[in-house]
């Protein structure tokens, strides 16, 4: 009995683990960002560490850095970049779902739109 109720145990445990488990969203993204202002197509990168993400988002105004986190399958990070001399952020936030990704998102002094993503397969 004893035996029995560690084994149910242990399985609890894991399936809580695999359920609490970050979405991997490692790798390149192709991003299509709307806002008022009109529509961009960046490419993300990034780089995971467990729920921590860093990474680069390259766009119209060039390279920038990102920092975030992804907790299950919910995707948040910011952006920072500079625009005509000026330096802005990006706010992202949004679900991940196999392979793609969406949400909104709100930039300084640009508004707020909405953007889609979708997972640039990895070369071979």
């Amino acid at each position: 009995m004893k035996c029995l109720v560690r084994i149910s145990a242990m399985v609890l445990m894991s399936i809580t683990l695999l359920v609490a488990a970050p979405a991997n969203i490692d790798g390149q993204w192709q991003f299509t960002v709307e806002l008022s202002r009109g529509t961009s197509r960046p490419v993300v990168t990034f780089k995971q560490n467990g729920e921590k993400i860093t990474g680069t988002y390259e766009g119209r105004y060039g390279t920038s850095n990102l920092e975030g986190t992804v907790k299950e399958n919910q995707v948040e990070f910011t952006v920072t970049m500079v625009v005509e001399g000026t330096t802005i952020s990006g706010v992202f936030a949004g679900t991940y779902e196999a392979d793609r990704m969406r949400g909104q998102v709100e930039y300084e002094a640009a508004g707020e739109g909405a953007w889609t993503a979708v997972r640039i397969p990895a070369k071979k």
